[in-house]
């Protein structure tokens, strides 16, 4: 189900009201490096790609490339491509990460017209307008293996003001993916309980909360926090919680 909130965060916004991505990805540097979500799903992406060995990943929706960045430290031998709509970060990205290639892409509007072996999609399709478009813009540039990550659950303030307009139920999900002639490997939901206590807890007051771990770089006291966050995490158990992590191949 697709919703529309207001901005309960002070986040950057276009004209057009939605969230300017450009802007953002120069305030969420160390929040993406450190908050625990972030830094668990790239583990568990990296985990669950590594009985395949990907040759060629295409990493949809990069954004400042720390996916793209934990997959090439766990895979050195593939070959690596990302793809955002946002045209600046983009640009930076070619800049400091000469070792992936990177295009401007939207994903609702077309594929690359081309296939990889990997293809990662993490935390996007519960941003963009047209998620049906997107969905079979990644099935089409899929060779072997599709990799998604999105939000399941209540929609919350602060997600509502990093742009997200809709979460996702699993098998809805993947009979989706199912329809674009994708076989599903493997589909679970991650983070309760720990995961599922600390959304809810920064949701208390989500304008403190982005004001304090939002933007910019963190302090030492702050990256301890995350660091024992971090740790807490792993006390999650897969099969329940607020991420849904899905597998898919040809």
């Amino acid at each position: 189900m697709s919703m529309l909130m207001p901005n309960a965060v002070d986040t950057p916004r276009d004209a057009a009201g939605m969230v300017d991505h450009d802007a953002g990805w120069k305030l969420w540097t160390d929040m993406v490096t450190y908050y625990p979500s972030g830094v668990h799903r790239r583990r568990l992406v990296a985990e669950w790609l590594e009985p395949y060995r990907p040759s060629a990943v295409l990493d949809v929706g990069c954004g400042a490339g720390h996916m793209l960045d934990s997959l090439h430290d766990r895979f050195p031998g593939a070959r690596f491509t990302g793809v955002d709509s946002a045209v600046d970060t983009v640009v930076e990205n070619r800049r400091r990460l000469k070792w992936c290639r990177f295009e401007a892409l939207d994903l609702t509007r077309e594929p690359l017209r081309e296939t990889f072996d990997t293809v990662v999609c993490s935390e996007v399709l519960e941003h963009v307008t047209d998620d049906e478009r997107a969905i079979r813009n990644l099935a089409a540039m899929t060779g072997r293996l599709l990799m998604i990550t999105v939000p399941t659950g209540p929609l919350f303030p602060l997600e509502a003001g990093f742009g997200h307009l809709r979460h996702y139920q699993l098998d809805a999900l993947s009979a989706r993916l199912q329809a674009q002639g994708l076989e599903i490997l493997r589909a679970e939901a991650w983070g309760f309980p720990m995961m599922t206590a600390f959304k809810r807890a920064a949701n208390l007051r989500p304008a403190e909360t982005m004001a304090g771990f939002g933007a910019g770089e963190w302090s030492a006291p702050k990256r301890l926090f995350g660091a024992a966050l971090t740790r807490l995490f792993y006390l999650n158990v897969l099969k329940r919680g607020p991420q849904l992590l899905v597998l898919a191949g040809r």
